[in-house]
């Protein structure tokens, strides 16, 4: 039997996103929270407002853990408007 431990860390997300208006451009937006591991529900539920309601396309999302000094790339697709 294998336990996982949901346990706290502090996690920046970096978000790139195409501007709307000119689909050619990406910009950044940078995110610092406190979330838990491994799942991190809170990017995730950040995440999906965004895709919902926010006319900038995300082009990736990368999330860094204070706890892990690896990069997690979040492997999710966006359609294009």
């Amino acid at each position: 039997m294998v336990y996982i431990i949901e346990k706290w860390t502090l996690a920046s997300v970096q978000v790139v996103y195409y501007i709307p208006d000119h689909l050619h451009i990406v910009n950044e937006f940078v995110w610092q929270t406190e979330d838990q591991i491994p799942e991190f529900p809170r990017i995730t539920k950040f995440l999906d407002y965004w895709d919902k309601n926010i006319d900038g396309p995300i082009k990736e999302v990368f999330i860094y853990d204070q706890c892990n000094s690896n990069v997690r790339v979040v492997d999710r697709r966006y359609k294009l408007n």
